[in-house]
């Protein structure tokens, strides 16, 4: 018996070492769970047997073979068992699923998506929910999350924004933290392995495209991009991270071992495993053109860093062969294999073959979390999440407003709060028709995987949304379960994210001209097929509302009724019409089940919305990429507060980044400083005192940052340090103080070195980033100092109130 993962190691074959590299995929799959079998005679032990002699290392999508969530865990087991059973050693497969929002699979509680929990402004939420979907995942016996999301998001074209936390390094990173301690627990023998992507640069995109090339320097990417993966690898021992599909200067990630070695492991100090993108060695041959065929791009992704290869063996298939044939060390291999097996010995998957006399381990430990619990956080995530952008009084409704008018298609319907990593949106994907294309690309949904069309999918999906969700209600029927007078509500269910005929405007006009107040309902949908304009492979050009949605909200306020608009979306979109014409708006970033509600509540004051924005709003398109931490000189800020302009318009976003509107009114004191004085490696503390001064209780989130006054390198504008999320009541006080290590201020001197400069410091406290109220000044004191590689880069976990 082997006593440790090395021993192990070293008892293995080329080929069952390989094996650990990846698994049989759909194709090969498939067969064994058809159903009729493929073959009555053939036990899933023995299918197993024969697709995967050398062992299992990892399996990917089983989800789709088993949609009965209640089923998840017998048939994870019996497929479990068959892996085991396939090779000399009994060595459990890596079962991996999404989970970025919460299991990712019909029927399991989802939460708001990546943006809408950047919304709240609060990670402890986003721990929550990442500590419940550890005990579902734990439950099924799958034991790897592809989540979270670490990429930063600058360009609403870009059609994944939703999954991300928005622009901002330091919010990100946050919400990383949260993320991978609450999935992975303080002991990963309890938890669920994280795998933070897309390691790096992927939202950064050329044109906003996905897939599209990436100009950064290295420079921004180790200060900024790269930031969310450092917090998450030395504050939460991420176990894994996977690739970018982007090519940087040339290189695709995955095909390069600055990123993936020198950055990635030596300088942001990774020790787990890299796993490779679905697809993405494929895109090497026929999307970049870096390799003759999938066998050279296998020997060129291996030697790169790439451990694993996602979803199945493709150019992992033939290693065994180049060592054979002298083209690749073994020794690679062995370190790949290695970084597979530590992984699973972390897990407590190997215990039975490392500690003599254990038993098999049971791969399906504890109970899921019940429903209920994971309905109200979703619910009390959503209620955080929603964004006031524009108020002159209207909202919060009267609690008898009258006639109200609800407008818009997107109001009655429930299926629009959803993004794309959810259980409805992967309910959708395995019922509709697919058409493939290794020319294209590969088994992938980003290349070589086309989604066929199918007519009346839109409707159909709305019903799939209410079957698979029964709890979930749109916004007009939870307004109409709240006012006093239910037949005061007026539903007007005209316009939409489709082209609105005339009659459909002129009826939306006739239901608010005859209303005290008229709600207009719009936005776009999210998903992977169907009638989406936003998503994984869904780009746009123009972030203009779809459809003829602009013009609906034009007809409605043209009455002269007050009108409020809601947008649903999970990203920035262009609003400077909308708010041209309506009186109040609010943003709902794909709140997930509870939208309906918690909307229905901040729009008749029944809770104040207290979301903040993770991500600026432009005002044209002309200004993309805009974003809050600009370096000097460069974006709509320069530290000496002079107004930059275009010709023919502002440069300055709509909305910016931090921005949120609620219904009181908070007064800010002077900020104080802890210290005048602090070196590296200490702490930055400041404290302002905040006033309540409207009459009713609400939550501010107060906001710290900081900027370099004189440095080796240019500097961004500001910095978010830290941030905190304070309920205070009408009237009252709280003193609030915001801590945040020095190291946050690190930099890449001209050198290269990763250092923390002496000088002044600029702190300013604020409810955004363009809405200042407090500032003050500190200086670092002595040498250049090198930042140690344990060292804190974190404030906002650190910000309390008193």
């Amino acid at each position: 018996m082997p006593r440790s993962v090395e021993d192990l190691l070293s008892r293995l074959t080329l080929e069952e070492k390989v094996a650990q590299l990846s698994g049989p995929g759909f194709p090969q799959l498939a067969p064994l769970f058809a159903s009729p079998p493929a073959d009555p005679g053939v036990s899933l032990v023995k299918g197993f047997q024969e697709i995967a002699p050398h062992g299992v290392g990892h399996l990917a999508m089983l989800g789709s073979f088993c949609p009965d969530l209640d089923a998840l865990p017998s048939f994870f087991r019996s497929v479990q068992d068959a892996a085991m059973a396939c090779g000399r050693f009994p060595i459990p497969a890596l079962i991996h699923l999404e989970a970025l929002n919460g299991l990712v699979h019909p029927g399991a509680p989802t939460y708001p998506t990546g943006i809408g929990q950047a919304a709240t402004w609060n990670p402890a939420l986003t721990a929550r929910m990442a500590s419940l979907t550890r005990e579902r995942m734990r439950a099924l016996g799958a034991r790897f999350a592809l989540s979270p999301v670490l990429d930063i998001s600058r360009d609403p074209r870009w059609g994944r924004v939703h999954e991300t936390y928005g622009e901002d390094p330091d919010l990100a990173a946050s919400f990383g933290v949260a993320f991978v301690r609450g999935l992975q627990s303080d002991d990963l023998r309890q938890g669920v392995a994280a795998c933070g992507k897309h390691f790096i640069g992927y939202a950064a995109s050329q044109a906003g495209l996905n897939c599209g090339g990436v100009n950064l320097g290295p420079r921004v990417i180790r200060e900024q991009y790269a930031r969310p993966f450092e917090a998450a690898i030395r504050e939460a021992g991420l176990a894994t991270v996977m690739n970018s599909y982007a090519e940087i200067d040339g290189l695709p990630v995955a095909a390069d071992p600055e990123k993936l070695g020198t950055l990635l492991r030596d300088e942001l100090g990774f020790t787990g495993l890299v796993v490779s993108d679905y697809a993405s060695l494929d895109h090497l041959t026929v999307l970049f053109h870096l390799a003759p065929n999938l066998k050279e791009a296998g020997r060129i992704a291996l030697g790169a860093g790439i451990d694993v290869e996602f979803p199945e063996f493709r150019a992992f298939a033939d290693l065994a062969e180049l060592v054979r044939e002298g083209a690749l060390d073994e020794s690679v291999v062995d370190r790949s294999a290695r970084r597979v097996l530590e992984l699973k010995e972390r897990l407590g998957l190997l215990d039975h073959l490392l500690t003599p006399a254990t038993p098999v381990p049971a791969l399906h430990a504890g109970t899921a979390p019940k429903a209920e619990v994971e309905l109200d956080l979703s619910r009390a995530m959503a209620a955080q999440a929603v964004v006031l952008l524009q108020n002159d009084g209207v909202l919060p409704l009267h609690p008898a407003p009258g006639r109200v008018a609800v407008i818009g298609e997107l109001a009655a319907q429930v299926r629009v709060h959803y993004g794309a990593y959810s259980g409805v949106a992967a309910h959708e994907s395995s019922i509709s028709g697919f058409e493939v294309s290794f020319e294209g690309g590969g088994l992938d949904n980003v290349h070589g995987l086309r989604l066929i069309p199918t007519p009346g999918f839109p409707h159909r999906f709305e019903e799939l949304a209410r079957e698979l969700e029964p709890h979930a209600v749109g916004v007009s029927d939870a307004l109409g379960e709240l006012l006093e007078d239910p037949a005061l509500l007026v539903r007007a269910p005209f316009g939409g994210p489709e082209a609105a005929t005339p009659d459909d405007l002129a009826r939306a006009a006739d239901a608010a001209a005859g209303s005290d107040v008229a709600i207009v309902v719009v936005g776009e949908r999210t998903g992977w097929v169907g009638d989406v304009t936003a998503g994984e492979q869904v780009d746009r050009q123009d972030l203009r509302l779809p459809g003829d949605q602009e013009a609906l909200v034009e007809a409605v306020a043209a009455t002269g009724t007050p009108t409020v608009v809601v947008v649903i979306s999970g990203r920035p979109l262009l609003l400077d019409r909308v708010t041209g014409y309506a009186n109040a708006v609010l943003w709902a970033p794909l709140l997930g089940p509870a939208a309906g509600p918690v909307l229905a509540d901040a729009l008749l004051g029944r809770t104040a919305p207290a979301g903040r924005l993770p991500v600026s709003f432009p005002s044209s398109i002309g200004q993309l990429p805009v974003f809050h931490g600009s370096r000097a000189g460069s974006g709509y800020d320069t530290p000496g507060g002079a107004e930059v302009t275009y010709v023919d318009g502002p440069a300055r976003p709509l909305f910016p980044f931090g921005h949120g509107l609620t219904y009181t009114h908070f007064t800010y004191g002077d900020a104080r400083s802890a210290a005048r004085e602090v070196t590296a490696g200490g702490d930055i503390e400041v404290s302002v005192d905040i006033t309540n001064s409207g009459d009713q209780d609400a939550d501010e989130v107060v906001q710290l940052y900081a900027r370099d006054v004189l440095a080796s390198t240019v500097r961004p504008v500001r910095q978010l340090l830290a941030f905190t999320r304070v309920h205070i009541p009408a009237g009252a006080t709280k003193r609030v103080r915001l801590t945040a290590p020095v190291n946050a201020l690190a930099l890449i001197d001209p050198r290269g070195l990763l250092v923390v400069e002496p000088g002044e410091v600029d702190l300013m406290i604020g409810a955004s980033s363009s809405d200042i109220r407090a500032r003050t000044t500190l200086t670092i004191t002595g040498d250049v100092t090198g930042v140690p590689r344990d060292g804190r880069f974190l404030g906002s976990a650190n910000a309390s109130s008193l």
